[in-house]
């Protein structure tokens, strides 16, 4: 912004009011100035405004309504109204709640420590578009939508204790030990990432009720099983070296017992 000079303006008390007056405006401007370079604050940045004639936050907001809107289709201004305004209907801001976003913005160029480097627009980076739509936005509230979620269970010790130890009394007569425990958790938790339990399936969402002020939503699909830790566990005991040991001894004393039933029974043939 420029010093006034009193010869800009007409003679007499009006261009006297009017001289005084674009001078007042012109030493707050510069003491705004100073006080934003000592808080480190960068200037408003707007296209077709000077840098070094600056501008203020008031004339910025009113910038945005007066100017950029109605300025001519395809120059830098309107180009620069477009883009913001089109990144605010990609989000569902209706049309009355523009201004305000705008008028944050300008305050946010003004804010110290908010990282602004002057450009308004860069607020959108930022923003929260649900500040301004209490969280709905303009987009559709009711009907249906697919739906597809997949989750991986991760098996602390606890748990992988608990499947390997009962699968180890149940194939080899006893139970894992530490190294063993920690070997099939770390393997089981990386097969599992592999074979992800996933829901497909669509949800559809109807409007207010009695009983259901806030919509019904009901969901249907198919659940598809993934991994599975018990399969996992008897795979891990059958490799133990001592597995074969174990299955031999268990068919030996089934055939004994078979044969004690039946002491004539013969032909008895071990797999």
């Amino acid at each position: 912004m420029k010093k006034p000079k009193r010869s800009d303006y007409p003679k007499g008390k009006i261009g006297d009011k009017q001289y005084q007056a674009a001078l007042i405006e012109y030493e707050q401007a510069v003491k705004d100035a100073e006080a934003a370079t000592k808080l480190n604050i960068a200037p408003i940045k707007l296209p077709g405004i000077n840098p070094e004639a600056g501008i203020n936050d008031v004339q910025a907001k009113s910038w945005f309504k007066y100017s950029a809107a109605t300025a001519k289709k395809g120059s830098e201004v309107r180009k620069y109204y477009e883009s913001f305004i089109a990144i605010l209907k990609k989000a569902g801001i209706p049309e009355k709640k523009w201004q305000s976003v705008w008028d944050d913005a300008v305050d946010w160029v003004g804010t110290p420590g908010s990282g602004a480097t002057g450009d308004p627009k860069m607020y959108l980076n930022v923003w929260n578009p649900a500040s301004y739509t209490g969280g709905e936005g303009s987009t559709k509230k009711y009907g249906t939508q697919k739906v597809r979620t997949e989750t991986t269970t991760q098996y602390g010790p606890s748990n992988a204790a608990d499947y390997i130890n009962k699968t180890f009394e149940s194939e080899i007569g006893r139970t894992a030990t530490k190294e063993e425990i920690d070997a099939y958790r770390m393997g089981a938790n990386a097969a599992a990432k592999k074979e992800p339990s996933i829901y497909d399936g669509f949800t559809t969402t109807t409007g207010p009720a009695k009983g259901a002020s806030l919509g019904t939503s009901t969901s249907k699909g198919t659940q598809t099983t993934g991994f599975d830790p018990a399969i996992y566990a008897q795979n891990f005991a059958r490799s133990r070296p001592d597995f074969a040991e174990s299955f031999a001894t268990k068919n030996f004393l089934k055939i004994i017992q078979s044969l004690l039933k039946d002491p004539n029974a013969i032909g008895t043939v071990v797999e």
